[in-house]
């Protein structure tokens, strides 16, 4: 029988990984999964998301081997050579990832082999599941190479909290935005990770300039991912928002990506004073 091919993974890492009689006799007892059976090689359970398989390594995540990488659900899971490092790298929404990301020496791998519930509810078991293992006091965050994001259970807890109280979708908990500059001197920030919810990744090019704060920036390219998980739709090549520093922001679809891993992502730029942006549209008139 052929394997199925996974859709999305997350691990947790460890000090020290604990045993797969541990992971099973925690999945038993969770709430809204089922037929949770210990297999030789990993726990498997039914959740309402779809089958999920649960394995431990007593050995750091295999950061810069491909090899051990594919077999962890490779790159049709959204996982990257050089993930970690760079998550660590970017670690700012939890300035303790670069920390953890050190100091583990092990790690639970959770993949959805089996997916049956939208992206977004397959990313969400995920986090359930991993949250479960973060009560361990042996372990240390909870990592999704797609999205390069590090994360501790308190974190994602103010996270999710915000979301729910703004009707919105707790992208950071699963999502990593970043910032760096091109080799012409040009500002970069972008958003990788939003397969986990079945959009693509995106990001923007723009100068170095005091109106043009990169946090701001990175903060438009979330309210547009908000707006999208939430209401669905897709964008068109070329239109254009009204965003940061007064300007009007024109969307180009399926262009190489500026920050690694290498990947196809909605970019946007400013568009210069007077220059004609035709229709504008907003968040809310996403085709």
């Amino acid at each position: 029988m052929a394997t199925p091919t996974p859709t999305h993974v997350a691990a947790v890492l460890f000090r020290e990984a604990p045993a797969l009689e541990r992971l099973f006799e925690v999945y038993r007892r969770l709430p809204d999964t089922s037929d949770v059976i210990l297999e030789s090689t990993h726990v498997r359970l039914d959740t309402p998301a779809g089958v999920v398989h649960a394995s431990t390594f007593g050995a750091p995540w295999p950061d810069m081997d491909p090899e051990s990488l594919e077999e962890l659900g490779g790159t049709g899971a959204g996982i990257h050579p050089g993930s970690l490092r760079r998550a660590a790298d970017q670690s700012v929404v939890w300035p303790g990832g670069s920390l953890a990301a050190e100091a583990h020496q092990g790690f639970v791998h959770l993949i959805m082999a089996e997916g049956t519930g939208t992206p977004k509810a397959q990313v969400e078991e995920l986090e359930r599941l991993a949250l479960a293992m973060l009560a361990d006091p042996a372990s240390l965050c909870l990592f999704f190479p797609w999205g390069e994001s590090l994360r501790d259970g308190h974190v994602m807890g103010h996270i999710r909290a915000a979301a729910q109280e703004q009707g919105a979708v707790p992208l950071q908990n699963w999502v990593n935005g970043r910032l760096a500059q091109s080799s012409e001197g040009a500002v970069i920030a972008d958003l990788i990770g939003l397969g986990l919810v079945g959009l693509p990744d995106t990001e923007a090019v723009f100068p170095e300039r005091p109106d043009l704060p990169p946090y701001e920036v990175l903060g438009f390219l979330l309210d547009i991912a908000h707006h999208l998980a939430l209401e669905g739709g897709a964008l068109e090549e070329g239109v254009v928002y009204e965003g940061p520093g007064g300007l009007r922001w024109r969307a180009g679809l399926d262009v190489d990506a500026q920050i690694e891993p290498l990947r196809r992502v909605v970019r946007w730029i400013p568009l210069a004073p007077g220059e004609d942006a035709g229709e504008i549209a907003s968040a809310e008139t996403v085709e």
